[in-house]
Parts: structure tokens; sequence; C-alpha cells
């Protein structure tokens, strides 16, 4: 396996505002780009490996611990908060991406703290 050193090296964030000013289609492709990237370092996938964003997660190896590291890279990279249960129940990176771009979309940033505003109903439940 490769030290976790070496992927966080690799880790990149999308810019929000790219993200925000972009349509729903481009946003869905980058957050699956950002959440495939995450998927690899989070199970220390090598990068030659594709995930394949359309493979189920559970047989990607996404378990409550993995979910739960998803969910913080989420809130701190994406400013949205999502649920783990919903994490958990994606049938694969592409869908939870949609959900993810809509929740970016829905979810400004807040000037005093920095995190995110208010939080569509199927982000946080």
């Amino acid at each position: 396996m490769t030290p976790a050193s070496t992927f966080e090296e690799r880790r990149t964030v999308p810019d929000l505002e790219t993200l925000r000013a972009a349509d729903i289609d481009e946003r869905i492709r980058r957050i699956v780009e950002f959440v495939c990237k995450e998927m690899r370092i989070t199970l220390e996938i090598p990068p030659e490996e594709d995930v394949d964003p359309t493979q189920p997660l559970h047989t990607l190896g996404v378990g409550s611990i993995t979910a739960l590291r998803l969910k913080r890279r989420f809130e701190l990279d994406l400013l949205v908060e999502m649920d783990l249960v919903r994490i958990l129940r994606a049938e694969s990176v592409s869908e939870l991406s949609a959900r993810l771009a809509l929740c970016v979309e829905d979810a400004p940033m807040t000037a005093s703290s920095g995190t995110a505003g208010t939080v569509r109903d199927e982000c946080a439940e």
C-alpha cells in the first residue's frame, strides 16, 4: 500500500465559485472527479487505478468509517452537510455526486463562519 502522505500531496479541492457557476451537468462531472479522487485517497487505491463512478459504493469498500471520512471531506471542501446514511445508501459515486451537486448549489457560504448556510433536506437528512 502507498503511504497516506503520498495521497495527501495529490488532494485537490474544487473551486466552489466555479462549481456554483457551472450548469448542473458540469457541476456533477466535476464533483464525480472530486469524489473518485477522494475515494482513491481514502481507500488507498493506487492513482493509476480508476474508480468506476457507476459501481456500488459498498463494492468499493465504503463502510461506516470510510463514509465518515468522506462526510468530513464534503463538509470541509464543498461546505455542505451530507447525512452519513445518505452516503452509505448511495447507489454509486455518480448518484452521490448528483446529490452533492444539488447541495453545493443550494448551500451558499456564509461570510462570518466560512461554512455552508442553509442545507437542502436531502443533503442533511
